[in-house]
């Protein structure tokens, strides 16, 4: 055994320490130095007890690592662990605090992490043990490194005790392990078999099994997390379950996630989605990638997922589900759920898949709203195909903050063709707005057998204008004999009322006193006939129209 207390140890000029077989290497609270190009080889276990290792050298273990949370590490050095001379059909483990104790702000403060690590075991495995333990790098780990003795397989970095059995689950993992390097991509996580093999690669080695945080960068950027279950074989939804984070400017700071088999995923009632009936969902038989959010962060980010070692059922589209529910942005589907993405999330839980095969019966071609004569707002939209279609809802929501303040509100409904192969247009027109303020539209396209779909939201608004002129009327449509107008004029004049019907013909007319400010007008609507009609209020140069419509009795 050789063991340090009360002195530096310094290693110099082309020496190297050689502890003897299954002798192991103690530092009970003080620092040793490894010179850059050294090159030091421990032939047992190495226990960090408080103290410092300031490795700007090469450290070699044959043995295992231990550590206390006294313990710091610092340098631009590696230490690999490498059991090819002795101990040479087991496998190595770590254990203890060899962690970044914080987030990011505290790399280099209270930090007992690795700057470089690699794993050249023979078997291809490495444990992380203990409940809570965390080991990080702040550069690098490669699983498997140039210049092994043997060239080992690729390793798989386990964060659990082999002697207590591999859980089934991530969510059974003891331990996590960090690469707490923030820049964005693969260059942290050298040799792994997501990227040397494919994003779907069949080889189930050179990654992280169990938990695994990454430090994120403020700036974002693409994060991939390569982790997964122990492998099993075809068919087991275990092995690699690569996923990748896709972030702009946020504040995460370090984000832990893992892979959970036979996690519910089930969405309860109709459901379409991209123009399919969805009734597929993945979670039970395949499983869910869960997040957890460890500085309770902020920033809108794009999901990537390529589940391995699956038996999904073909499905004609595919999906990304958040917490058992459909978010972020619609209609990004693919044929696979391999390499399938999801845009415009925030916050983190767990992402699973779903799938459909019935085609939904309405092809849309475009939803948009638009002002017309600052006056209203026209919501319209045109299909290029119809099966069995029943109606169109149109909803609509305030702005508040940039986004949607839901919920989405009823506003009326347009009855669908039904059965079409051409072209159609659909318009609804919207008064019930005000000036200066943003609304968003969609519509809830609904199907003759209940099923239904929404589109995304469209957003419209009405400038201010002559903000002292505004006509209004309500309700509208209308069942009832008369409506209300309400005026607002900038002074006192004489304005004549006219309405008129869709085609033109005058139908009432009358004159009336507008005081400055709001005036309200009651409008005959008894004796006229269901349609669409145009009241125009005209006065001292000026003239404001609204349409209104007499809907049948209700």
């Amino acid at each position: 055994m050789l063991a340090w207390s009360g002195l530096c140890l310094y290693l110099v000029g082309g020496a190297s320490l050689m502890a003897q077989h299954n002798y192991e290497l103690y530092n009970q609270g003080d620092v040793i130095y490894i010179s850059p190009g050294e090159v030091v080889t421990v032939r047992g276990d190495v226990h960090m007890q408080g103290g410092q290792l300031a490795n700007r050298g090469f450290l070699e273990v044959q043995g295992n690592l231990y550590s206390d949370s006294a313990f710091q590490q610092t340098g631009t050095g590696t230490l690999r662990l490498e059991n090819n001379d002795v101990n040479v059909a087991d496998t190595q483990f770590v254990t203890g605090s060899w962690a970044v104790r914080g987030g990011q702000a505290a790399i280099g403060v209270d930090d007992g992490s690795f700057y470089d690590l690699e794993l050249a075991n023979t078997q291809g495995v490495v444990y992380l043990v203990g409940t809570g333990n965390v080991a990080d790098v702040r550069n690098s780990i490669d699983f498997q490194p140039a210049g092994a003795s043997g060239t080992p397989p690729a390793n798989r970095l386990v964060t659990h005790d082999l002697s207590t059995g591999v859980p089934t689950n991530g969510s059974g993992y003891s331990a996590v392990f960090g690469l707490m390097n923030p820049t964005p991509g693969f260059s942290g996580l050298t040799n792994n078999t997501v990227s040397s093999n494919g994003n779907s690669s069949p080889v189930d080695v050179g990654y992280i099994q169990g938990r695994f945080r990454r430090a994120i960068a403020g700036t974002g950027g693409q994060y991939p997390y390569v982790l997964g279950l122990e492998p099993a074989g075809t068919g087991s939804q275990r092995g690699v379950q690569y996923v990748r984070l896709d972030f702009g400017a946020n504040d995460y700071d370090v984000l832990a996630g893992y892979f959970e088999t036979g996690s519910p995923n089930v969405i309860s009632g109709s459901l379409v989605e991209c123009g399919f009936n969805i009734n597929y969902f993945g979670g039970l038989d395949h499983g869910e990638w869960i997040f957890d959010d460890l500085g309770m962060g902020r920033g809108s980010y794009e999901v990537w997922v390529w589940p391995q070692d699956d038996n999904f059922a073909p499905q004609s589209t595919w999906f990304i589900t958040k917490d058992d529910s459909v978010r972020g942005n619609l209609g990004q589907c693919g044929p696979s759920p391999v390499g399938l993405s999801r845009s415009a999330f925030s916050g983190f839980s767990e992402f699973g898949v779903a799938g459909g095969t019935v085609v939904f019966p309405v092809t849309l071609a475009a939803l948009v709203a638009t002002p017309r004569q600052n006056a209203y707002i026209e919501v319209g939209w045109t299909t290029v195909a119809e099966s069995n279609s029943e109606r169109f809802e149109v909803e609509r929501a305030v702005e508040i903050a940039g986004a949607p303040q839901g919920p989405f509100r009823y506003l009326g409904e347009r009855v669908a063709a039904g059965n079409s192969a051409v072209a159609l247009a659909y318009t609804w027109d919207d008064y019930a707005v005000t000036p200066d303020m943003n609304y968003w539209y969609r519509l809830k396209m609904v199907d003759r057998d209940g099923s239904f779909e929404y589109t995304a939201p469209v957003r419209a608004r009405l400038e201010p204008g002559d903000s002292e002129v505004l006509l209004r009327v309500f309700p509208n449509p209308s069942t009832q004999p008369s409506v209300w107008a309400e005026i607002i004029w900038p002074e006192p004049t004489e304005a004549r009322l006219a309405l008129t019907d869709a085609r033109g013909r005058l139908v009432h007319t009358g004159r009336v006193r507008l005081e400055a400010g709001l005036n309200r007008v009651s409008i005959p609507l008894a004796e006229l006939a269901v349609g669409l009609y145009q009241l125009r209020v005209t006065g001292r140069g000026r003239t404001i129209s609204r349409k209104l419509v007499r809907s049948g009795e209700e």
